[in-house]
């Protein structure tokens, strides 16, 4: 099992970042990994997720790796999805932001800037690391919808109380109980998330 294509796409001279792309219609479901994730992830999850999506719903599906601290705006990453759209003339076309762990922190404090985002799930996104960043993120996203999910084993649930003062009507938090940080417990399978969190919502 493999991505229809595959992309290495310089970020400086020391850094490629890959992507992993699965070919689908104008709704692309873009996944990035924890820091130091690849673009197939833990057992490949992120390539099992991509082609469950693409059979399902027939998006494009784009997974990215992360080579990173915290610190990466999401300009790289868009300017492949906006190259792709223009080879497959997609002239309009909407963006599903997943990201887990420190990709979920990219989105909090980045997705805002990219009003193709429509939707956004972060999943196990840490809470104790510059809290303010992941506030204002949230604060500033004017898509349809932002959810951040976290594992009731989680080291961040400690800090979710934080999560109700955020008061967006576009903002929501969910908790799964007997979930870790990778999901790794089989009482729930972590490539639902998408399914649940960003396509079967109501417009």
């Amino acid at each position: 099992m493999k991505f229809d294509i595959e992309i290495h796409k310089e970020f400086d001279e020391n850094i490629t970042i890959d992507y992993g792309i699965i070919k689908g219609d104008s709704t692309i479901l873009f996944i990035k990994a924890g820091q130091d994730g690849s673009m197939y992830g833990y057992n490949d999850k992120y390539l099992k997720i991509a082609n469950i999506i693409n059979k399902k719903f027939g998006s494009t599906v784009i997974c990215s790796s992360n080579p990173f601290d915290g610190n990466n705006p999401l300009d790289n990453a868009m300017e492949v999805i906006k190259n792709y759209c223009k080879k497959n003339n997609m002239k309009r076309y909407r963006v599903y932001y997943m990201g887990h762990s420190n990709g979920g922190l990219i989105g909090a404090w980045f997705g805002y800037k990219y009003p193709e985002i429509k939707r956004m799930l972060l999943v196990n996104a840490p809470l104790m690391l510059n809290y303010h960043k992941t506030k204002a993120g949230i604060n500033n996203f004017e898509g349809e919808k932002i959810t951040m999910v976290y594992g009731s084993l989680d080291q961040s649930i400690q800090y979710t109380e934080l999560l109700k003062l955020i008061l967006k009507k576009n903002f929501s938090y969910e908790i799964i109980e007997n979930q870790d940080h990778h999901f790794s417990k089989e009482s729930y399978d972590f490539k639902k998330l998408p399914e649940q969190y960003l396509f079967n919502i109501e417009e």
